[in-house]
This record gives structure tokens, sequence and C-alpha cells, in this order.
């Protein structure tokens, strides 16, 4: 049976998704898709900063020092729910596509799966943000007493 969206005049009938005002119709795969890409690569980029950041506080005991004050500021706070998200996420999200690749056999249950997976996440990222958030360690970046109290 031939589908008209599917001919070589898709391309000029139907609009890329990139296109201002497109009709790419987002279904729960394609949120699935791009938010495990997204959350994948600033996965990398913190890994990324994360080695050059502990590569340059080996420098010396001062370099060190400046670095756990900058780490202790509110935006770093954020930086790290932002990570813990990021983690649960892509992690929870690669056991989702394991189990839906290898052990589902039919393909009805992928919708469900992954709100039921958002849902989980949701509720671990609340559990767990409460010690991030209440660990309240933080010092501005221009005093002069290091975190444990020397200086």
């Amino acid at each position: 049976m031939y589908h008209p969206d599917r001919g070589p005049q898709s391309a000029l009938t139907n609009p890329i998704p990139s296109q201002i005002g497109g009709a790419y119709r987002w279904f729960t795969g394609s949120l699935a898709f791009v938010l495990h890409r997204i959350s994948g690569l600033g996965l990398l980029v913190f890994l990324i900063f994360h080695v050059i950041s502990i590569t340059k506080a080996n420098a010396s005991p001062e370099v060190y020092d400046l670095m756990i004050r900058r780490m202790q500021e509110p935006d770093f706070k954020l930086g790290e729910l932002a990570l813990f998200a990021a983690l649960l996420f892509h992690g929870l999200n690669g056991l989702r596509i394991l189990y839906v690749d290898f052990v589902v056999i039919r393909t009805t249950h992928h919708k469900r799966l992954f709100w039921g997976l958002a849902i989980l996440v949701g509720g671990l990222l609340a559990v767990g943000a409460v010690p991030l958030v209440l660990h309240w360690n933080v010092q501005p970046i221009l005093s002069d007493v290091l975190p444990g109290g020397g200086r």
C-alpha cells in the first residue's frame, strides 16, 4: 500500500522539525530520544570540565582552596541539582532502553514505560535533592575563612 507522505515528494510536502512553524508532531519516543541525548551531552560536558578542574586544582594548595570556595557558591548548588537530574534520567532511561530492546517482545509498552520512568525520576529527584539543598556550606568567594574553619 502506498502512503502519500512516504514518497519522494515528502521532503517538499512535510516540513522538517527545524523549520519555524513546522508541522512536526512530538511523540513520547521522540521526547525520550531528545532528552536522552541532551542529558548525555550535558554529562559529557560535565565530565570534561570536571577533569580540567581537578587537573588544575593539583597545581597548588591555593588553587585548590579557591576552587573549593567557588564550588560552594549558590550557582553550584543549582549545577549539582541539574547534574543529579541528568544522571538519574540518563541512567534510568538507559535501563528502559535496554529493557525495551532486549526483554519486551511487543512494542505497546513504550509510552507507559517512559511516563513511569518520568514519575520515578521526579520522585527520586525530589528525595535526593533534599540532602543537596539542606547541605548549605555556602560561603562567598571573597571570604578569608576556608570551609573547614581554617585560613
